[in-house]
């Protein structure tokens, strides 16, 4: 555990009134820390009665940048953390000085290049969060004024004077009917924790796109994708809701589109329970359909528009050979991957004029956990003329090129993936 010494020794900082006390755990994405210091009587904020709920942020920007400094070079100096902007913050309490004991402080990074870092923190007492929210985090400062980013130093630090540019760039001249498009296009994959949808989110960061990795119950597991893509030098970040309910998700889906459009969607979110017809529930029914049929209604419809105004979009939809054959004991989850297939061809039809292709991707047997368990290799042999599952890599690579420029004539189609099985 490092103490106060060491966070003090190499984090830039000024004063002591919000210092924390110590690291209690971190890794390569995320970071614990403990702080006293809100009881302190010598607290300067504290004396003066100004110890407010906001001073929470205080303590998130400091964690950030011990992580920033975790994470430097070995041999090399710390990197200074300045903090660009603020996202979401929510207070949950008005003050600190009134509550006993530690506090606890955790920050995990969502998506970034090891400069721009964009991190989710949250302060929290005795188990009930106090404040949470985003924080973007430039982690080196010389890098910071090379690309003239005017940001707020983080910890007290004073801030350098900007270099005056003496010259001035002359902007490239946009050819007739030639369309401004964004550097990197973002990218939401739904239920992208899973086998498939883990393999697609590795698939669209390889591409140069920012994905945006979907999980539902998953925090966790959409977590380690994000942290794998990351590690790898791509770009990602994690969003938790479900799909079913709709006023949540499109509140989710509006804080990212605030940022501007999601210009990639790829409908992967789905889930099985299975019974032979006369046997299945309601329940059953519902629950299946809610998830594929109408999440792609809630997660679709909201993103639409914005991506509509950019002239430029795709949507791909991963959908089951079970759509096509049908399946014993798959009536409701044959119902709904087929009638997702009804849907993107009727609004490849709506969107086609716009630039934006809509697509359905409809895998066999696949090399998945859900698939170990219910099909034997000698039962995959037999049934699959390639003799051999699938792997969630080359269902990953259709999608990722239905989704590339590489694609823009295919639109309205149901793409088959399944080793010559029918």
């Amino acid at each position: 555990m490092l103490d106060r010494r060491w966070i003090a020794e190499h984090v830039p900082h000024h004063g002591a009134m919000c210092l924390l006390e110590a690291v209690v755990d971190w890794s390569a994405t995320t970071i614990s820390c403990r702080a006293t210091s809100h009881t302190d009587p010598a607290n300067p904020l504290r004396a003066e009665d100004r110890l407010g709920a906001a001073s929470g942020i205080e303590y998130a920007a400091q964690a950030m940048a011990v992580h920033g400094a975790l994470l430097a070079d070995a041999g090399g100096r710390p990197r200074q953390g300045y903090l660009t902007s603020l996202r979401g913050v929510t207070l949950h309490v008005v003050r600190l000085d009134d509550l006993p004991g530690d506090l606890s402080i955790q920050a995990e990074c969502l998506s970034g290049d090891g400069t721009n870092v964009l991190y989710h923190f949250s302060v929290s007492h005795a188990g009930h969060c106090l404040v949470d929210g985003r924080a973007a985090v430039v982690l080196d400062a010389a890098a910071a004024n090379r690309r003239h980013q005017r940001s707020l130093p983080l910890l007290g630090q004073p801030r350098r004077p900007l270099p005056r540019r003496r010259t001035r760039r002359r902007r490239p001249r946009r050819r007739s009917g030639q369309r401004a498009r964004t550097a990197v296009k973002r990218a939401l994959v739904t239920g992208g924790s899973g086998g498939i949808g883990a393999a697609i989110c590795r698939r669209l960061a390889a591409d140069g796109c920012h994905v945006i990795v979907h999980g539902n119950r998953g925090r966790d597991k959409a977590a380690a994708v994000v942290g794998e893509i990351l590690a790898g030098g791509g770009s990602a970040e994690a969003i938790i809701f479900d799909v079913t309910e709709r006023e949540p998700t499109a509140t989710a889906l509006a804080e990212f589109l605030a940022a501007g459009p999601i210009q990639i969607l790829v409908n992967n979110a789905g889930i099985h329970a299975d019974a032979v017809f006369p046997g299945m529930s309601g329940e059953q029914w519902d629950s299946v359909i809610d998830v594929s049929l109408n999440g792609f209604f809630n997660v679709t419809r909201p993103l639409i528009l914005p991506m509509i105004r950019t002239r430029w979009g795709r949507i791909v939809t991963v959908s089951s050979i079970a759509a096509i054959t049908g399946n014993r004991g798959q009536v409701n989850y044959s119902a709904a991957k087929g009638a997702l297939h009804a849907a993107s061809k009727s609004l490849a039809l709506e969107v086609a004029s716009r630039g934006i292709t809509v697509n359905a991707v409809a895998p066999g047997i696949i090399a998945t956990g859900m698939v170990d368990g219910a099909f034997d290799p000698a039962t995959i042999k037999a049934l699959v003329p390639m003799q051999r599952a699938g792997r969630p890599e080359e269902v990953a690579d259709l999608v990722g090129f239905l989704a590339s420029d590489q694609a823009a004539y295919i639109s309205g189609q149901v793409i088959s993936i399944n080793g010559a099985l029918i």
